[in-house]
This record gives C-alpha cells, sequence and structure tokens, in this order.
C-alpha cells in the first residue's frame, strides 16, 4: 500500500504542507482582519453615539441611508459648513458616520465642532482620531489650539513638542504661547517683566516680546527697543500716553523722533522709514494738524486683514504672521468719557 502514498521525505509532501500551513495562516489572518474591521466599526459606531446632538435643526432619523446619497450629503455638509451653519453641517456628518463607518468623516466632525464653539466635543473628536493615528499633523495643530482655548498651555505645548518631533515649524508657536503663559499668570507686574526679558534674550521675533514689555511697562521697555522693530511696533508705541514715554532714548530714533513730532510730543523734526508718517509730518510743519494714524493688520500668510492687533490670525491660526499697515485718516474730537 506503500506505493499509493508519497514517503514523507518526498518533496511533494513537503509541498503540500506548505500550502496548507499558508491556506491556514491566510485565513486567519484574514477571519482577523474581518474581526477587528466589525471591532472598529462597532467602536465608531459607539464613540458617534456619544455625540448625538438634539440641538441639531435637520431631522435624519426618517431618512433612509442608500450608498448613492453617501457623496451628495457630505457636499451638503461641506456646504453648511462653509455658509456658517455649523448644527446642519454637525448632524449630517453624524448621520454619514453611523451609516458609512469611514473614519476620514471624523475630521470634517471635528472641524465643525470646532468652528460651532463646542471645544470639548472637538477635543475629544481629535483625540479619537490620534488613537488611531499618532502621528496626525493636522488634529495635532488642531488639538494644539483647542487646549490654547480651554487655558490648558502645558497640554498645547506637548501637542506642539510632538509636530516639532515632526519637523514641523513650531517655534513661533511654543513662543505665542509661552507669552501667553507669562502674562495670564497670577505673577507680580515686575516678575512678568523680568520672565519677558529672559524671553528676549534668547526667542524670535523679538518684536513680539517687545509689544508684551511696552504693555507692561513702557518706560522700562525703551531701554530694549530697537529701530529695527519699529514697523512692527508702531501701533504700540504710536497709543502711548506722554508719560510714558523716555524722550532721552526717542531722541536717538530717527523713527520715534518722527513719531512723536507728529504726535506733538516733541518739536524736532525727523524723516521716517513709513510714508504715512512723513506726510502727516509734513503737513503739520505747513500748518495742517488735522490728520492722524490708522492701523490695518494682514496676515502675511492668509492675506486677511483686520482691524484690532492679533498675535495669532483668527482665520489660518498662523502666529506672529502679522504685517501692520499705516494708513492715514482725519483727526476725530474724542468727546468725554461717560462716568
Amino acid at each position: 500500500m506503500n506505493r499509493f502514498l508519497p514517503d514523507y521525505n518526498d518533496p511533494i509532501v513537503s509541498i503540500l504542507m506548505l500550502l496548507g500551513i499558508m491556506f491556514i495562516v491566510a485565513t486567519l489572518s484574514y477571519a482577523y482582519s474581518i474581526y477587528k474591521q466589525n471591532k472598529r466599526a462597532k467602536e465608531l459606531l459607539d464613540f458617534v453615539d456619544n455625540f448625538s446632538s438634539k440641538e441639531c435643526l435637520l431631522d435624519t432619523n426618517s431618512l433612509n441611508y442608500e450608498e448613492s446619497m453617501k457623496k451628495p450629503l457630505f457636499l451638503l455638509a461641506h456646504a453648511y459648513l462653509k455658509s456658517g451653519e455649523y448644527s446642519k453641517s454637525i448632524n449630517l456628518y453624524l448621520y454619514l458616520l453611523k451609516h458609512t463607518k469611514d473614519e476620514a468623516l471624523l475630521q470634517h466632525l471635528a472641524k465643525a465642532y470646532l468652528l460651532a464653539g463646542f471645544l470639548k466635543r472637538s477635543q475629544g473628536v481629535y483625540l479619537e482620531i490620534l488613537s488611531k493615528k499618532p502621528r496626525d499633523i493636522d488634529s495635532l495643530y488642531k488639538l494644539e489650539l483647542i487646549y490654547e482655548k480651554l487655558s490648558d498651555i502645558n497640554s498645547a505645548k506637548d501637542a506642539l513638542r510632538v509636530l516639532k518631533s515632526q519637523n514641523q515649524k513650531v517655534d513661533r508657536l511654543l513662543l505665542h504661547l509661552e507669552i501667553l503663559e507669562i502674562t495670564k499668570s497670577y505673577l507680580s507686574r515686575e516678575k512678568k517683566f523680568s520672565l519677558l526679558v529672559e524671553l528676549l534674550e534668547t526667542k524670535e521675533p523679538k518684536w513680539a516680546v517687545l509689544r508684551e514689555l511696552f504693555k507692561l511697562d513702557a518706560k522700562e521697555a525703551f531701554n530694549y527697543y530697537d529701530d529695527s522693530y519699529f514697523k512692527e511696533l508702531v501701533d504700540v508705541l504710536y497709543m502711548l500716553n506722554k508719560e510714558n514715554i523716555s524722550f532721552n532714548i526717542v531722541q536717538n530714533y530717527k523713527n520715534l523722533t518722527a513719531l512723536y513730532y507728529l504726535k506733538g510730543y516733541i518739536d524736532t523734526k525727523e524723516t521716517s522709514d513709513i510714508f504715512a508718517i512723513n506726510l502727516i509730518a509734513n503737513a503739520k510743519s505747513c500748518g495742517f494738524d488735522s490728520g492722524e494714524l490708522g492701523f490695518i493688520y494682514i496676515c502675511q500668510n492668509c492675506k486677511n486683514r483686520y482691524p484690532l492687533f492679533f498675535s495669532r490670525c483668527p482665520n489660518c491660526h498662523r502666529a506672529y504672521k502679522i504685517k501692520t499697515e499705516v494708513t492715514v485718516g482725519k483727526k476725530v474730537k474724542r468727546g468725554k468719557t461717560l462716568q
């Protein structure tokens, strides 16, 4: 009977055994992948259930889902997001997540919650994304922003350190957080000033730190002034009251001299690097003292324009990417402040 069965030393036996092992491994691997997929889908559904919201304005409970609806509903949700109807957008993203189990939609849901001001919900979604993709750059940036808004500076710094380990340029954001940490602390004015001076000596951009020094103690801050920062600081310097200005330092810098001649604080006329200042100063010297400076703040990254200074752009959230545009306006007579 042995002649009908292959011998165990026969190469065919080895090949059959190898094929059998490969088949078993492939079957187990496929079964495990199906199990993992189903488990992740269940976890996603359980997670989404935590974010179901009664305040949404669209009734999707009676809407029967079909696969052909996925793209139109996604585009509709995106359109609602762009138009500022965040509740409707959130509702549609939740509906799509429940029926498609597409984890890519979590990014859109987190962004919608962030724009709507639901910071804790947005934080929860971004943490869920990072639990699957710990090095996701966009989620880390958004999570850092949320931590900052929640005044959790240490957690925001941790997020930036992870980004820095991925060769992301986050030095300006780190400086922004360090300045916030100092200025919003309960330390004395003198201690805050001292800590900011330490930052001034080691961090860039220096003008960002110098702005805060002028807010804390303008007279003392003039000791750290340099004319190369004038264009970034012109609005702060222009708003200073006369008693807060160190005129012994002002006389050493032509830009400061020109600015405070325009304000009427000194009689020495000088030429500035900013055209608007020279224009009003020349008019003043000719007897027309009715002009004043105005300021518009432009983000050099997204090009949006704002009437108020920002250290971090409200639109693209870049730190210290601001350009101050100096404008000329007619002097407005300020009435007495109501008591």
